[in-house]
């Protein structure tokens, strides 16, 4: 009676065991980036992204911290950018509110600054954008390859291969 029950609870454990959770890697896909004129437009399962905001959930299924580091410092100085264009917008409010308040010089200043450091805040932010792309497709590593290889066989003599590798 006791083999019985010590045979049923080890079943039990063994079955529990085979069902638990196991880690599982997504397929990544790469990502394509299509600038036309000053616009970027990405490519991620065949479907065409504007937004690079949209990017985050492929980004960080990576699971790199390269990757998720890049990406939210890009999405942290974009969140920047639109608090230093809120500035701007509002003096230009105040200035149309209370014409007399605000000095052209103070409020063409303002507006001036502000462009500059979004200018700056932008170029810095795609960088960063960039460099997380770049490291999530070289992790994806299905770059389409052509390889030559020559190899000897000794007095048999020498092969050729050439290998291609094209994902459809």
């Amino acid at each position: 009676m006791k083999i019985k029950q010590l045979l049923f609870w080890i079943l039990c454990f063994a079955s529990l065991e085979l069902r638990a959770q196991q880690t599982t890697t997504e397929k990544l896909y790469p990502i394509e980036q299509i600038q036309q004129g000053f616009s970027n437009k990405f490519v991620y399962k065949r479907q065409v992204i504007e937004n690079p905001l949209a990017l985050q959930i492929p980004l960080l299924e990576a699971r790199d911290p390269e990757v998720s580091l890049e990406f939210n410092t890009y999405k942290r100085q974009r969140k920047l950018m639109t608090w230093i264009s809120s500035i701007g917008l509002g003096v230009s409010a105040y200035s149309l509110l209370k014409p007399g308040q605000v000095t052209e010089g103070f409020y063409l200043s303002t507006i001036g600054a502000a462009a500059l450091v979004n200018v700056y805040v932008g170029t810095v932010s795609m960088r960063h954008l960039k460099r997380a792309l770049t490291k999530y497709n070289s992790l994806v590593g299905e770059d389409p390859k052509i390889s030559f290889e020559v190899k000897s066989h000794g007095a048999q003599g020498a092969s050729m291969v050439l290998h291609w590798k094209y994902n459809f």
